[in-house]
Order: structure tokens, then sequence, then C-alpha cells
């Protein structure tokens, strides 16, 4: 739900829930993650933006750039 929700083929309100992180380096790993909000209570950190947000920067970079959604649940199975 997170590749659609950050590719806008998700509806808006999911849509809204993660943004791109933009940094201003040119770092390996850096590309294509999602900006994880802060979490202030434990009871945050298990809600879906936040756990969303970590599962989908843990992927590896060639998933998280993958170009369509299918490519990427055959990426995805690949590695599950």
């Amino acid at each position: 739900m997170v590749y659609k929700s950050l590719h806008g083929l998700a509806p808006e309100y999911l849509c809204s829930r993660f943004v791109n992180r933009d940094t201003a380096y040119s770092l390996r790993d850096s590309k294509s993650k999602a900006n994880v909000p802060l979490p202030r209570t434990n009871h945050y950190k298990n809600s879906f933006n936040y756990s969303g947000a970590v599962l989908w920067n843990s992927l590896p970079c060639e998933v998280r750039q993958a170009k369509s959604l299918k490519q990427f649940k055959q990426l995805i199975n690949g590695i599950f």
C-alpha cells in the first residue's frame, strides 16, 4: 500500500500520509525513501504511518525504485 501511496495509485487520504524524503546529499541509499514522522508516543509507533514508512525504508533500493506495480510485486516476492 505504501508503493501505491507514493506513486499516486491509492486514494487521496492515503497518499497524503506518505511523502518522499528529499535530501541535499547524493547518498547511495537515499533514493525513494519515505519521510518517517517523529513518534512521540509508543501508540504512534504501531500506526500505519510510522510502521509503513519504516518498513518501506528498510527495503532494498532496487525494490523501492520499481517502475510499475507488477515489477514491484515480482521484486518483493523474490525477497520473501
